[in-house]
């Protein structure tokens, strides 16, 4: 079938001083429309241009394929982890798939897969919602048991963020605020809860080691990125033969191919695609099914707005294995309003609407109180 676009506006809300979302509508010439959630920090302007321009170049012509949209444009180099090329190629290619599961009057993960929309298992980051306190102790506790207390069996926090490069000799000196924070998040949940320590990459291959040794008796479920995949794979699959706690990471990565490489190199344990920055919702299923083929864990990096959880939540849905998807709390307390029908968490869950593509879409209503539009 022929794709052909009709317009597209970039819309963007300001969240709190720390986030702002963005967003393209993209209408095409059949009267359907969808939304593709494209923030990148401080370079989000950037990646909007950069879809800007692509989208230019199909104004009279056919949409290809998604996968095949990087040959269409005549990019001849591989596409860098992290850039904002990646970001703007996987907006389009996701807008891509969502369209095709409207033109067939399919919800995207059974456009994806053949499977039907289903309540998905989430975890709580509670990062964010920390942006707004003084980051002590019992602000991390007090963030961790309200969050089990709406549900959440897995809490994800961020208790090493005040490191930097290069990592100084006494590491276990640096970290000990961080240590503070983890053993007070445990004693608020208790043993049953899991929790998720992410380290932004922030510590070097013998300070990851001690860091491991550090927070193991405290119970841990994972250790995100102690050190850049993109970067330093091999020290990482170096660190995750000698530590006990699982590896998980790879949230800026792009296409299959730098997730496999992550795979065979048993870099982590759990590979962590964006679907803002691997390649889109189509590219992301095939990175989950091979990760999966291969023994290796898949949960979809997702610190984001209601449309990247919803369009993440489809592409956990297709899947033949459940798995588990990052849900950032507790941000603003409007957060479901943004988008129609209303985003639904509860217990943990998030409940899929079971219309065609995403099945929602920025709520009008919403986007008069809070949302702009810009253009380039």
């Amino acid at each position: 079938m022929t794709l052909l676009l009709h317009s597209w506006k970039f819309v963007r809300y300001e969240i709190t001083k720390n986030t702002t979302w963005y967003f393209v509508w993209i209408k095409d010439a059949s009267g359907r429309d969808t939304y593709v959630e494209f923030t990148k920090g401080t370079e989000s302007d950037e990646v909007g241009r950069l879809m800007h321009e692509m989208l230019n170049k199909f104004r009279s012509e056919d949409l290809p394929e998604e996968k095949s949209l990087e040959k269409n444009l005549g990019l001849s180099r591989q596409v860098k982890n992290g850039s904002t090329m990646a970001v703007a190629l996987s907006s389009v290619r996701s807008a891509i798939s969502q369209f095709r599961s409207m033109e067939r009057s399919l919800p995207l993960c059974e456009y994806l897969s053949g499977k039907a929309p289903v309540s998905i298992d989430l975890y709580a980051n509670i990062n964010r919602g920390l942006f707004a306190t003084d980051r002590s102790p019992n602000d991390f506790a007090k963030a961790a048991y309200e969050a089990v207390c709406r549900g959440f069996k897995v809490i994800k926090c961020a208790p090493f963020d005040e490191v930097t490069h290069p990592n100084p000799q006494d590491i276990s000196g640096v970290v000990k605020i961080g240590l503070n924070r983890l053993s007070a998040v445990r004693e608020s949940v208790g043993i049953d809860v899991e929790i998720l320590v992410d380290c932004h990459g922030r510590f070097e291959e013998s300070s990851s080691k001690i860091v491991a040794s550090l927070i193991q008796p405290i119970g841990i479920g994972w250790f995100e990125e102690p050190l850049d995949p993109i970067n330093y794979p091999e020290r990482l699959a170096r660190i995750s033969n000698e530590i006990a706690i699982p590896l998980a990471g790879g949230e800026s990565g792009y296409g299959e191919e730098f997730f496999d490489s992550l795979v065979q190199l048993e870099s982590v344990q759990t590979i962590m695609p964006d679907i803002k920055y691997c390649g889109g919702v189509q590219e992301a299923v095939r990175i989950a099914n091979n990760a999966h083929d291969n023994g290796i864990n898949f949960s979809p990096h997702c610190p984001s707005g209601p449309i990247s959880l919803l369009a993440s939540a489809h592409v956990c849905a297709a899947l033949n294995k459940k798995v588990l998807l990052e849900h950032a709390i507790e941000e603003i307390d409007y957060r479901h309003e943004l988008i129609s029908p209303h985003e639904i968490v509860r217990n943990g869950r998030i409940e899929m609407p079971m219309g065609i593509g995403l099945g929602a879409a920025l709520s009008k209503t919403a986007f008069k109180k809070y949302g702009e539009y810009f253009s380039f």
